[in-house]
């Protein structure tokens, strides 16, 4: 038993590092972004030149950003939440409606992980491409979207406990 918990310690730590590096990983892109579209605007309309994957770029990039930022926006309770109304009840109403909360997010966003998954799974098959801006293998576009929602159904799974723990 000793071992399995130092397993499940060992994968936690793993885990949080991977979701706190991961928002780095997103800022990155962020500024990759930021300094592609300043050179290709001025260069745009100072040579009449204009980078043509920038826009593409940007575009699939954003959907990149959004799902390496989410599991650590959950992590640090960042998230948009309606709770006013949770507000007028005690706290061991709001710590039982968070645990609850946290386990409708995780089945969620286990669906999405499964869905996304085959999906991602079906294009990689059947190499299919996007050929809006350039040709590339649409799989690694969306590849994103079950890892990111992988790192959120942890992330709720492990934010439910915490409120669990907080019965006690």
């Amino acid at each position: 038993m000793k071992k399995f918990i130092k397993l499940i310690s060992a994968i936690n730590t793993i885990f949080d590092a991977v979701v706190r590096f991961l928002p780095y990983l997103a800022a990155i892109m962020l500024f990759c972004i930021t300094i592609f579209i300043s050179l290709d605007v001025i260069l745009r309309y100072t040579i009449n030149y204009t980078f043509k994957w920038v826009f593409g770029g940007t575009e699939y990039s954003l959907l990149f950003i959004t799902f390496l930022a989410t599991a650590w926006v959950l992590k640090e309770d960042g998230h948009v939440k309606l709770d006013l109304l949770l507000n007028a009840f005690g706290e061991r109403v709001q710590t039982w409606a968070n645990i609850f909360t946290s386990l409708i997010v995780a089945g969620t966003c286990i669906v999405f992980t499964y869905a996304g998954a085959n999906y991602t799974l079906y294009l990689y098959q059947n190499n299919i491409t996007l050929t809006k801006y350039y040709t590339i293998p649409q799989f690694a576009v969306v590849i994103i979207i079950p890892i990111g929602f992988f790192f959120l159904t942890v992330q709720s799974l492990k934010t439910a406990y915490y409120y669990f723990l907080k019965t006690k």
